[in-house]
């Protein structure tokens, strides 16, 4: 019996795409930081949704993908600026990358829960931060590649 071909992402439209794009490159920083949360939480959850129909290519794909995310978190503080909070970051988003990478060697669905547990409360506290931090006029969009979400 040959496997059926999921249906393409929101992503995979070229219309979407282009939009997709267009939103990173004219987001704040404060913005993309948000996306990039929201993506990772989307890359553990197709894992897991692969891990249990036992697409591990798929699983290892989209665990990878998360684990992208967290580099360019980990990659984009400012320790200077963000002293001890961005330590402290530094050394969650080191573990949490480690914890992606255990969960793609073995396929394990609860390290994957963990991690999105971690990444959702700072999603979620990153928002409250944004609420509460009145527009910055000079917090503009940045040059910045795209990473690549789409994949």
């Amino acid at each position: 019996m040959q496997k059926q071909k999921p249906a393409p992402t929101l992503f995979h439209h070229p219309q979407n795409q282009n939009y997709f794009e267009q939103s990173i490159f004219t987001a704040s920083p404060a913005k993309l930081v948000e996306m990039l949360y929201a993506g990772a939480l989307s890359f553990i959850e197709q894992a897991k949704n692969a891990i249990a129909e036992k697409d591990y290519i798929t699983a290892n794909t989209k665990i990878v993908r998360a684990e992208d995310i967290i580099v360019e978190l980990n990659i984009s503080l400012d320790l200077e600026k963000g002293q001890v909070i961005a330590t402290n970051l530094r050394d969650l988003y080191n573990y949490l990358y480690k914890r992606l990478l255990e969960a793609n060697s073995k396929k394990d669905t609860k390290i994957l829960d963990e991690v999105y547990q971690f990444v959702k409360e700072l999603k979620d506290i990153w928002g409250e931060v944004m609420k509460k931090e009145p527009s910055n006029p000079q917090d503009s969009p940045v040059d910045r590649k795209i990473l690549d979400l789409s994949r």
